[in-house]
This record gives structure tokens, C-alpha cells and sequence, in this order.
């Protein structure tokens, strides 16, 4: 009895584990032409695609896609007026990347949340 009942536990922990959601936040700061054009924080969920819209023409996709090393994998589209940028790289948790595309710069700052 007392198995059965170990058993029973223990897959009642690893199905609410596997149901656990890692959470991220990331701050972003856009430049374009050397000016700051936003820089907005999100707080978004493991493989879910996050959105916002601003009013001066700025719209910014993300999706952050965990790896086991300590990186995260994020998939970007940012576009500012008539102009968009898709970029997707590895980023390191707590350490800013940036990544310039012609007269745009990105820079992120990936960090997990704790849960």
C-alpha cells in the first residue's frame, strides 16, 4: 500500500511540474539613426509569442524559446514606420546582446523569472 501511494505522489509531482511555465522578462531599447525610439519590458512565457503596439508606428513581436545551457533562443520582428527588422539569435540570461541592422539597433536583456 504504502507503493502505491509513493507512486501516486510521485506522478502527481511530475505531472505539475511538466505543467509549470517558465516566465522571462525582457527589456528592449530600439535605436534608429542613434535615437531612442522605445524601449519596452515585457514579461512573456516560454515559446508564446508576445506583442505590443505603440502609436508612433512601432509594433514588436517576440517569442523566447529556452535551451538546457543557460541561453534562450529569441525570434524578433520589430517594425517602425515602414521598416522592419526579423532578427532571431541565442541570448545569455542577465547579459545585454545587441544586434544592429543598417540605421536600426536592438538591445535585449533576457532574464528568467522566478515561478
Amino acid at each position: 500500500m504504502k507503493i502505491k501511494a509513493s507512486l501516486q505522489i510521485t506522478t502527481l509531482l511530475t505531472s505539475a511540474s511538466c505543467f509549470a511555465t517558465n516566465t522571462y522578462q525582457v527589456a528592449t531599447s530600439l535605436y534608429s539613426q542613434d535615437k531612442l525610439v522605445a524601449a519596452p519590458t515585457m514579461v512573456v512565457e516560454a515559446d508564446k509569442m508576445a506583442s505590443i503596439t505603440m502609436g508612433n508606428g512601432f509594433s514588436y513581436d517576440l517569442t523566447v524559446k529556452p535551451n538546457q545551457d543557460g541561453t534562450a533562443g529569441v525570434i524578433t520582428a520589430v517594425t517602425f514606420g515602414d521598416s522592419t527588422i526579423s532578427p532571431s539569435f541565442t541570448v545569455k540570461y542577465g547579459k545585454k546582446t545587441t544586434i544592429e541592422i543598417g540605421a536600426q539597433k536592438l538591445i535585449l536583456l533576457v532574464s528568467k523569472v522566478d515561478s
